[in-house]
């Protein structure tokens, strides 16, 4: 191969071809290309694009699940301080009683300032007045045969919701079915709910009086059809007949 100056046609320079010296060329061409190609993807972030090879430390997904994984775990751990500190709460003389799983060892009595006191016999008691939790007509009652295991009142709007009995709130919160709900457990032995608020008043953990207003009636929840309470006694983990006790 002669390489000549286009002008004058005089020779620059020549090289002489052969299978080998092409062989040797294109080899070195390979050769370097993929050193370049090899310290591309070594040095650079176009690592990065090829599937398998970037470091998944540093991918954006790993990181975002491994900070999910994290917020999991503190809200684990938080759960199990509130638990704790709750099942304290919930403790008389040593002996938790709240419910875990069952409402359990419920039992009651009053005296005259409508304070519900310890009752040792596993029978619900008979001859037991507390106040009402609300002033209303019963549109629904208690009927455990079609799962209602408490007493529908209708009341006008924006009505109080009161406290049948001194005692800690154990829950205060809302769900698909019943809406804003809060459960009261009396001082030893009895447990009262109070369901499709209209709003809560109190939360979790507060002390409430005999009387004392802890929520609004209300229509929340999918099991409500008009503005109503939904109210509950539970005794030993079953629920008793709340006219049986209360006069609404």
């Amino acid at each position: 191969m002669v390489i000549l100056n286009d002008e004058t046609f005089e020779e620059v320079s020549s090289y002489k071809l052969t299978l080998r010296n092409i062989y040797v060329l294109i080899s070195s061409f390979v050769v370097i290309l993929g050193l370049l190609i090899v310290a591309c993807i070594v040095f650079t972030p176009v690592k990065k694009l090829i599937p398998g090879y970037a470091d998944f430390e540093s991918n954006p997904k790993f990181i975002q699940i491994t900070k999910d994984l994290e917020s999991i775990q503190d809200s684990i751990v938080a759960q199990e301080v509130y638990l704790a500190a709750f099942r304290q709460l919930l403790t008389a003389d040593g002996s938790t009683l709240a419910i875990e799983g069952d409402i359990k060892n419920l039992q009651r009595e009053e005296t005259s300032d409508n304070r519900i006191t310890p009752n040792t016999s596993r029978q619900p008691p008979k001859s037991i007045q507390i106040s009402a939790p609300i002033e209303g007509l019963i549109s629904l009652q208690f009927d455990p045969q079609i799962n209602h295991f408490g007493v529908d009142v209708l009341a006008p709007k924006d009505s109080p919701v009161k406290a049948v009995g001194e005692g800690h709130v154990i829950s205060s919160g809302w769900n698909l079915e019943t809406g804003h709900t809060i459960g009261v457990q009396h001082e030893n032995m009895f447990i009262s709910f109070y369901k499709h608020n209209q709003k809560n008043l109190k939360k979790a953990g507060d002390f409430v009086k005999a009387g004392e207003a802890i929520a609004i009636i209300g229509n929340s929840g999918t099991l409500s059809d008009g503005p109503h309470l939904h109210f509950e006694l539970w005794y030993n983990g079953n629920p008793v007949n709340p006219e049986d006790y209360i006069k609404f």
